[in-house]
């Protein structure tokens, strides 16, 4: 089923480039011929005979088989999936009917999905009917993505623009603020620095004083240097949490940059289309220029269209001229308006659907052999597709951080796991062996320790 699902995909789209490709050079060569007749207005029979001449050429190009030949290819792999729809069995899987769905999840899901497509009316009347409730800001968040969607099916960038400045602002002042909280910190910890030598000035001076008040220094100055330890690693967790936001951000930042140029992009050759090469120029000399450090190629491929005018540039490079830099822009906003919303890209009701359907026959396998009883786990793994593997990230028991690509778990000799910064704590001193934080194994760190990857 996956193969067909597949491959009515890939006909689907050949189908679509192949009929957008034949109708614009059938219009492109009408256009020529208008033109061309609109010349020779006084002449009617020259006129008729140029028409007949551009519908015989028409007939000699065959563009019309060539779309019915996708066409019949397309609906030749609809049938398939058809028929192979209607030849599965219709025998039910004991396992999958007696277990019982959230009624509140799945109705939360349904809901979320329908706003994902841009159903919101029915998405209101589902909500209102099930008397469940979704996330607050949902809608309006899909709302405003669905705003900006139809604009780019309009073939206007200037709201999916003003998102794009607005994302990037935003994130530019995060940075700026973490780089005045560092070196606000800095200044604290010089001032720290400098309490703590006057704290010792203190208690030179008072070693010349009684026994008793040295004493008493000696027990403050113990506990300050306690709480700077516990503030020290405080602050390590701190940084590992920032490193995952750090790199978060980075890839926001780097991906909407590039979306940035897309849309550049797609307006610059919008413009080409219509022929309108002066506005074409000054609007690449106004907005390339930013991007020249990361997408010189594309802009030496973009400046080549302007050679090739009247038409012949969508002959050199089809790929930019078929339709299919919009398809990408569409779905490349959908990706980074969830990213930058944090929420999944993907309705989770379309991939758990898409989930189930592959792993539904291994389930009808395995329930003919075995009774499978086991609550909410399986006694096997049901292989799935790389898109449907999902793993949930670690938090160590003993620091509770999560960890990340510079503070890995660690797999201890008694097969505990904890962080890497937990393990080094329990090294300090120069040791070379612990005892685990939950049971009396001794680990030595440079043999029984094994770093985990997932």
């Amino acid at each position: 089923m996956e193969t067909l699902i597949e491959e009515l995909k890939t006909t689907h789209q050949k189908t679509l480039q192949e009929t957008d490709t034949q109708l614009s050079l059938t219009l492109e060569s009408l256009e020529s011929a208008v033109e061309f007749v609109s010349a020779m207005s006084e002449d009617e029979e020259m006129m008729f005979q140029i028409l007949k001449e551009w519908e015989s050429s028409l007939h000699q190009e065959k563009r019309d088989i060539t779309i019915k030949k996708s066409q019949k290819d397309y609906h030749r792999v609809l049938s398939k999936v058809g028929k192979h729809l209607v030849s599965l069995p219709s025998n039910e899987i004991p396992f999958l009917t007696s277990k019982k769905l959230e009624k509140e999840l799945m109705d939360q899901l349904i809901a979320e999905h329908l706003y994902r497509i841009g159903d919101f009316e029915l998405g209101d009347q589902f909500l209102k009917e099930s008397g469940s409730t979704i996330p607050e800001g949902f809608r309006g968040l899909m709302g405003k993505m669905h705003k900006i969607l139809g604009q780019l099916d309009e073939r206007d960038i200037g709201s999916a623009l003003n998102w794009v400045h607005q994302t990037l602002q935003i994130r530019d002042k995060d940075s700026v603020n973490e780089k005045e909280v560092k070196k606000n910190k800095n200044k604290k910890e010089s001032k720290k620095g400098t309490e703590i030598k006057k704290g010792m000035e203190i208690k030179k001076e008072m070693e010349i004083k009684k026994k008793e008040e040295e004493i008493e220094i000696e027990i403050e100055m113990e506990m300050e240097i306690e709480k700077d330890k516990e503030k020290e690693k405080e602050k390590e967790k701190n940084k590992i949490g920032k490193e995952t936001n750090n790199t978060q951000q980075q890839q926001i930042l780097k991906k909407t940059h590039s979306f940035e140029f897309r849309l550049h992009k797609a307006f610059y050759l919008n413009l080409l289309l219509k022929n309108e090469l002066k506005e074409a120029i000054n609007y690449s000399r106004q907005w390339f220029k930013q991007f020249a450090s990361t997408h010189m190629k594309e802009i030496k491929q973009l400046a080549g269209c302007l050679v090739y005018s009247n038409g012949f540039a969508k002959r050199r490079f089809p790929e930019l001229f078929n339709g299919s830099v919009w398809l990408q822009l569409h779905s490349e906003f959908r990706e980074i308006y969830c990213l930058v919303a944090g929420i999944p890209s993907h309705s989770p009701l379309e991939l758990l659907c898409q989930a189930g359907e592959s792993a539904v026959s291994v389930l009808k396998k395995v329930s003919g052999l075995i009774s499978i009883n086991t609550g909410d786990e399986l006694p096997m793994e049901i292989p799935v597709d790389n898109n449907f593997k999902f793993h949930s990230s670690f938090i160590c028991p003993v620091s509770k951080e999560r960890s990340t690509q510079k503070n890995p778990p660690v797999l201890l000799k008694c097969g505990h796991v904890i962080s890497k910064s937990s393990m080094k704590t329990l090294l300090e001193g120069g040791k070379t062996k612990f005892k685990c934080p939950y049971c009396p194994v001794i680990t030595n760190s440079q043999i029984d320790c094994i770093e985990i990857k997932f």
